[in-house]
């Protein structure tokens, strides 16, 4: 393989996406431990190698999906795709998103075996989301409900399941697992709303010239904004919430010292939404969100630091 096409794969990739998969997953790993004091190594190495490659699957099928449509469109974007870029063969590349598939598809049915009927649902459910997020022509990405769909797949889905194939032998699935989980689960779910809606946001335009009716064409740009606002605020609300009842250790509220930065962030945003100038910024909110998440719960985890 040329230097070139490497170049146009890692484009496709993004590696730099993958933070948003690994840290649920090392969310629920410390949930688990903290709160069950459980673990099946098999199911868990499973589920990463799972979430992992989904992620990447889902990049390169965005990619893939992006040249088709861009180049029926004849307007010349395609060539600013990686796979017009750099030359690369679209036949390879979708082959490529058929390996990937079928390598999480392979680990999630492992996974299942190895559990029960709760894990089948929502796998099920999450690779639905994956694949139609960008398949085709009619997208979950390009309509209303992108936001939630990243949400409770890649907030919610990956940190449950994370958490009930290390216990399912032991916990019932039942409303007293999953509520908890709920607002445990919180930063990740409010990062990846904020994500694909910051996303829309910086897109609005150019998304209207294209057809695609997004939760920002609805509501508009400064209604997208204050649920922005309100979306942070709920994910420290669940957090507190969570740490309240002892599901979390108390060193997660170090994510208070985040506030600065993405204040900071959001009087940008507020002011500017465009690509290559604030997307950046809603990047920065959500990376030093999940590492300072990940580092209060592994310093508590360590120490066992409990309120209750």
């Amino acid at each position: 393989m040329s230097a070139e096409a490497k170049q146009g794969y890692y484009e496709l990739v993004e590696p730099r996406t993958l933070f948003n998969s690994i840290i649920p997953v090392l969310l629920g790993m410390m949930y688990t431990e903290y709160n069950f004091q459980l673990f099946r190594i098999f199911p868990t190495i499973e589920m990463c190698i799972a979430t992992i490659v989904l992620q990447i699957f889902m990049n390169v099928n965005d990619g893939y999906w992006d040249y088709k449509r861009e180049k029926a469109a004849k307007t010349g974007d395609h060539k600013k795709n990686p796979i017009g870029k750099y030359h690369l063969n679209p036949k390879h590349v979708l082959a490529f998103v058929w390996i990937l598939f079928i390598i999480s598809a392979v680990c999630a049915v492992l996974i299942g075996f190895q559990t029960n009927i709760y894990i089948w649902i929502i796998g099920i459910i999450c690779y639905a989301i994956a694949i139609s997020y960008s398949t085709g022509s009619h997208t979950i990405s390009a309509g209303p409900f992108g936001e939630i769909a990243a949400c409770f797949a890649m907030g919610f889905g990956i940190f449950l399941v994370m958490v009930y194939i290390n216990v399912c032998s032991k916990i019932s699935f039942n409303w007293n697992f999953i509520w908890p989980i709920i607002l445990a689960a919180g930063i990740p779910e409010i990062c990846n709303f904020t994500l694909m809606l910051g996303n829309n946001l910086c897109d609005h335009d150019a998304d209207i010239a294209n057809g695609r009716h997004t939760l920002v064409s609805y509501i508009g740009i400064k209604g997208g904004l204050y649920l922005f606002v309100f979306n942070y605020l709920l994910g420290f609300f669940l957090t507190g919430w969570a740490i309240w009842i002892g599901v979390l250790p108390w060193s997660v509220a170090l994510i208070l010292i985040c506030i600065p930065t993405i204040y900071k962030n959001m009087r940008f945003l507020w002011k500017i939404q465009t690509k290559p100038k604030s997307f950046p910024k809603v990047v920065q909110n959500t990376q030093v969100l999940f590492i300072t998440e990940a580092v209060g719960f592994f310093i508590g985890l360590i120490l066992n630091l409990r309120i209750r």
